[in-house]
């Protein structure tokens, strides 16, 4: 019987809704035979979606110690989706060392000078994405994006995780005004970006978030990037951000067939050997 496969949620220690134990209960309603959590890794500064960094080793034992507790019905993950900001915070960092896997994301651009830190947020309000752009990048739309992508492939080239999160989460919010995905530039990015995701044999998340939060009609990778990765033979997960547990595996059947379409025959799972392939279909992987 196929079943679903989720590693990548937020429960109430970062930006979601509730207690990690609401979660599995969740999951096991939802038909999901391989769970991880993923909370957003605390981070040197003040940011409201973010674990504090006093509660860290907190959510490491909590999660730990659920691990344990479930091992007879559910594999279960400790994870993070640890932000890639150069010389504040990396994938690689020591303190993430004892997960068993590190999504890596890249939530905010560093335009700082020099010592000082300012961050352009692609991820926030659409009003800071664009005051963002306006102040930091004086509306040049193309070196913006630019700097995200850069970002992204220095941090799968030097501090790479085991998963790329929502690739191309830049265009969350530009709703077609700043940008089209069909711009030569935009496109050159993204293909440079694969071949050093490829490079460092990374597992390229497909995210289902942006479909049912109504941010885009598409997931993160968008179809044609998606069309790229399977030509190039990049390993693909399955994920949904879940910030509520009823998003657990939200989009999940859609976005497998398009998947399908696609033409992949893969899903990569987290098992007790590490990350395997496994077949699927609209109705699940084959476990």
């Amino acid at each position: 019987m196929p079943h679903w496969t989720n590693y990548h949620q937020h429960c109430y220690y970062c930006d979601g809704t509730d207690a990690p134990e609401v979660y599995v209960e969740e999951a096991l309603k939802q038909n999901v035979a391989s769970f991880g959590f993923s909370s957003h890794a605390p981070v040197p500064f003040d940011v409201f979606w973010c674990i504090k960094p006093h509660h860290y080793d907190g959510y490491f034992d909590r999660i730990s110690k659920i691990k344990q507790d479930n091992a007879h019905q559910l594999p279960i993950f400790v994870g993070l989706e640890v932000d890639y900001i150069p010389n504040i915070i990396s994938p690689t960092d020591q303190q993430f060392k004892r997960l068993d896997y590190r999504i890596g994301s890249v939530h905010l651009v560093d335009v700082g000078r020099s010592n000082e830190h300012i961050f352009w947020e692609i991820d926030g309000p659409s009003k800071e994405y664009v005051r963002g752009l306006a102040e930091f990048f004086d509306n040049n739309i193309e070196r913006a994006v630019g700097s995200y992508f850069a970002a992204t492939r220095q941090m799968l080239e030097h501090h790479t995780p085991e998963v790329l999160g929502h690739m191309d989460k830049v265009k969350m919010n530009n709703k077609g005004q700043f940008f089209q995905e069909t711009d030569n530039w935009y496109q050159q990015q993204v293909l440079q970006t694969l071949e050093t995701a490829k490079a460092a044999k990374v597992i390229i998340e497909v995210n289902t978030r942006s479909v049912y939060k109504k941010k885009c009609d598409v997931p993160y990778p968008s179809p044609w990037v998606l069309e790229h990765i399977h030509q190039m033979n990049i390993p693909i997960c399955l994920n949904s951000d879940a910030h509520h547990p009823s998003e657990i595996t939200k989009q999940f059947a859609e976005t497998a067939l398009l998947l399908q379409q696609i033409g992949f025959k893969h899903l990569y799972i987290q098992t007790k050997n590490g990350w395997e392939p496994r077949p699927f279909s609209a109705q699940g992987i084959e476990l």
